[in-house]
């Protein structure tokens, strides 16, 4: 099967620090990110645990004071 290279814009590589210098790698299923600088390899995670987003447990009450007039 075929490697698909892809350059990432604005990466900066987590080991030397080369800016622009990472490529993504695609292959089949997998994927993994290469500096061409220093040989940095990082697979990406197959699995990622969904966040579930924050819910208020109470829904507040704003009171206003009723309007002066003159």
């Amino acid at each position: 099967m075929a490697i698909k290279r892809r350059f990432i814009a604005g990466a900066k590589c987590p080991k030397c620090e080369a800016m622009d210098r990472i490529v993504m790698l695609t292959s089949g299923e997998a994927e993994w990110i290469e500096c061409i600088d220093c040989g940095y390899e990082e697979n990406r995670p197959t699995h990622v645990e969904p966040q579930e987003p924050e819910v208020a447990d109470e829904i507040g009450v704003i009171q206003f004071k009723p309007r002066q007039t003159q």
